[in-house]
């Protein structure tokens, strides 16, 4: 019975691509009927259809030579769908947050939601106290015996020959908060974190 090319496997069969064939990333790590002889030799590893080369097994050590992922395993990446690729997890311990560019050490923080910030029509109200209203004088009218009459910015205290006479303007105002109108819900695309298996 004649043997067919594709059915030559082991590492004493070089002429086909690979040297031995792994189920998944684990059963690749451990290397089983894996040993020195076979440095420089393809893995294919079957759930990704990934080929490794063997560059060492002390420990056994491959390297990713093309085909299938080629990604180590633990490494982090954006996708644009709601679940994770065929090999990956994803990373569902971030949501609702925005990304952040820095040059050194990552991290995350914040206290508000991206969809809360960026979701705001308005301001938050507010109610101006005495320190926050600017410097300033009201006119007074005020009328003396004899009909006169006349009005002052300046000084609320009039001194007649009769005696000292004060006015003051009328209150106004009620002391309510105000608001200022805003948009920003900025437009967004979702992404999600996966990391290899």
């Amino acid at each position: 019975m004649t043997t067919m090319h594709g059915g030559l496997k082991g590492p004493d069969n070089m002429h086909v691509p690979y040297a031995w064939e792994f189920a998944s990333q684990a059963a690749r790590e451990t290397g089983v009927g894996v040993d020195a002889s076979g440095i420089g030799k393809l893995a294919r590893q079957l759930d990704d259809n990934s080929l490794w080369m063997l560059v060492g097994t002390d420990p056994i050590t491959w390297k990713a030579a093309g085909g299938g992922s080629s990604f180590p395993s633990g490494t982090r990446m954006l996708f644009q769908q709601t679940s994770a690729p065929t090999g990956w997890t994803k990373d569902t311990s971030h949501n609702d947050k925005a990304l952040r560019v820095v040059s050194g050490a990552v991290g995350s923080g914040g206290n508000v939601d991206f969809s809360v910030a960026f979701g705001r029509t308005s301001t938050d109200a507010h109610t101006l106290t005495l320190s926050q209203i600017p410097s300033h004088a009201h006119g007074v009218t005020y009328t003396v015996e004899g009909g006169e009459s006349g009005s002052d910015t300046n000084n609320l205290f009039w001194r007649f020959g009769r005696g000292t006479s004060s006015k003051s303007t009328a209150n106004s105002g009620g002391g309510g908060a105000h608001s200022h109108g805003l948009d920003m819900r900025v437009k967004f695309v979702d992404f999600i974190i996966a990391q290899k298996d």
